[in-house]
């Protein structure tokens, strides 16, 4: 789809869920490098004490309670040590998907004692480089100094077990820019999918299944017929554009399930090399053949370029909406200007507008427009859970913790009381019921004025080409 242009929902998960954890685990292992460089500087070499090491990682496996013997907790004695040397040491780079970030030291001390990650980054990063000292030291390391290494190494591991298995939070302030595979679950809202429904406007369910990159055949027919028995009845495809190929296979999932075609509501597209007037014809035969039906619910331009002509090619899907070929038209990937234009010269309405749209870019003035007594455009949204970086947001975070959802689920709710219809992609089972199930999240107007309060905003799809580039 255009718009849902970079959905993948598996690969949105896995980025998603790691990213305040793992930005931590990367911030703790640098603050126990300085620390332990700091300690070689001041001692110089052999006089670091591995107890010390040993009671730094025992304090810092426990997330609240102090460190045996001392009454303070590991998280304290570390921020006080590096406090101490700070000063003396450089600025440390870390990776982000934008390149190199210096680490903010004041940012990093802050979360020391209440992020269980990064202090396990701390612990690591610093039994490793004990393990280094003590190899150094040659014969004066004891059988019990490195029976006592194995140990500590043993219960970093159990921490680290046991922290896979938890549901972690980003902090609010994570960065959306440092999206990295993590290992944060959330269970989300439970229930069975049967006890939904998605509600329609107009004819359209307001939460679908978008299908870019699922262009393998068997996967696809699979994956579109087993949404179809969950309880989607919106199926978005295209076949003649990059990561998609996919018409056949949704046909011929729709034929081996028991769901009335009435009920169904099927939208592909016309790509930018097919939108002269005789180009377009073509296209919709061959989509119908691919599919297998006598006709689609709804049509879209997906970009306004190549061939795009506003009276030619919207006169071609209006022949093809009298004809009976077509039921609706719809344009994609139209700002507010192109979108007017389109209104003003199509014989027949404009029924739909599929653009990115989720709380990191909420698209205010093209909502407005859209809602017009005079215009009356349904708004689709791509890329609704923006390639999971609604899982970087504190807002989101806050919201999915009160109603027991996730972030992915609160994203599609908020669209959802915009008035607006989701179409996220998804090739898991878990992730499917997962998206299905958020339509069991009601916000309420505090909710969504906490998600409208975020000020972060950002569009993933954005190729030079795209008219709001121009």
């Amino acid at each position: 789809m255009p718009g849902q242009e970079t959905e993948r929902d598996d690969r949105e998960r896995s980025e998603g869920r790691r990213v305040g954890e793992s930005s931590r685990l990367r911030d703790g292992a640098s603050v126990a490098v300085a620390l332990f460089a700091a300690v070689l500087l001041g001692r110089r070499g052999g006089e670091a004490s591995v107890e010390n090491a040993r009671e730094t990682r025992t304090g810092m496996t426990d997330e609240t309670g102090p460190t045996e013997g001392t009454g303070r907790t590991g998280g304290t004695r570390l921020t006080e040590a590096v406090t101490r040397v700070r000063e003396r040491m450089p600025p440390v780079a870390t990776g982000s998907r934008d390149g190199n970030r210096t680490t903010d030291w004041p940012e990093v001390l802050r979360n020391v004692a209440t992020n269980r990650r990064f202090q396990l980054g701390a612990a690591l990063a610093t039994a490793l480089l004990a393990g280094m000292l003590l190899a150094g030291r040659g014969d004066e390391a004891s059988d019990a100094e490195a029976s006592s290494r194995a140990s500590a190494v043993e219960n970093l591991a159990e921490v680290e077990r046991e922290q896979d298995h938890e549901a972690g939070t980003p902090p609010a302030d994570a960065e959306v820019d440092a999206i990295r595979p993590g290992e944060i679950e959330a269970s989300g809202i439970e229930g069975d999918v049967s006890d939904y429904t998605a509600p329609r406007t107009r004819g359209m369910p307001m939460l679908g299944l978008g299908t870019y990159q699922d262009a393998d055949y068997d996967e696809c027919v699979e994956n579109v017929r087993t949404a179809l028995e969950m309880g989607y009845r919106h199926v978005d495809t295209t076949e003649r554009r990059e990561a998609y190929y996919n018409e056949t296979a949704v046909g011929d999932a729709v034929a081996q399930v028991d769901v009335p075609r009435d009920e169904l509501f099927v939208a592909t597209k016309v790509g930018p090399e097919d939108l002269d007037y005789d180009h377009v014809y073509r296209s919709v035969e061959e989509s119908l053949d691919r599919l297998g039906m006598e006709y689609i619910d709804l049509l879209y331009v997906h970009w306004p370029t190549g061939d795009y002509d506003v009276t030619e090619t919207l006169d071609a899907f209006a022949d093809l909406r009298e004809e009976g070929l077509i039921e609706r038209i719809g344009v994609s990937n139209f700002t507010v200007d192109l979108l007017a234009e389109a209104v003003a010269v199509a014989d027949e309405p404009i029924f739909a507008n599929q653009v990115e749209m989720h709380p990191l870019l909420p698209q205010t003035e093209l909502r407005e427009f859209c809602a017009r007594d005079d215009v009356n455009v349904e708004l689709v949204a791509y890329s609704p859970i923006a390639r999971g970086n609604v899982e970087a947001v504190g807002e989101l975070w806050e919201v999915a913790e009160k109603h027991g959802a996730t972030p992915e689920q609160v994203s599609l709710a908020w669209l959802r009381e915009k008035g607006v219809t989701a179409i996220p992609e998804s090739t898991s089972e878990d992730h499917l019921r997962e998206n299905w199930l958020s339509l069991g999240v009601d916000l309420d107007p505090e909710d969504v004025e906490t998600l409208d309060s975020i000020d972060e905003h950002r569009r993933i799809v954005d190729p030079d080409e795209a008219p709001w580039n121009w």
